[in-house]
């Protein structure tokens, strides 16, 4: 009887230490499903999904707007736009809403006028 219950033991040792081991353990797939669905395009039609499917961008821009455009409206009572700045005579000058001031675009960051 004593081989029967070694027996027993070694099987069951070996069950618990197969289990704290992760033996018996499956491999985890929980990834998404590669390549998954297409993004829902809105509806097409004018200024909708520019680029979508059956919407091309505009020709020659890149999809940017045409060169000078500028989504900004200058107050009435604003002075008039000054001259570019020496050190950069290329810029564009414009009108900043949010500082009530014109000044142009350098390095992302808006420098007002007097330049």
């Amino acid at each position: 009887m004593s081989f029967k219950k070694r027996v027993v033991t070694t099987l069951c040792a070996g069950a618990v230490a197969g289990a704290a081991l992760g033996v018996g353990a499956g491999v985890a797939s929980a990834g998404p499903k590669w390549p998954g669905p297409p993004p829902p395009w809105p509806v097409p039609g004018p200024g909708v999904n520019v680029g979508g499917p059956g919407n091309p961008l505009p020709p020659g821009q890149n999809g940017f707007p045409p060169p000078g455009h500028r989504n900004y409206v200058v107050p009435v009572w604003a002075p008039p736009a000054p001259p570019p700045p020496y050190w950069a005579p290329w810029l564009p000058v414009e009108w900043n809403s949010e500082v009530n001031a014109w000044g142009v675009q350098w390095n992302g960051e808006f420098r007002a006028a007097p330049f």
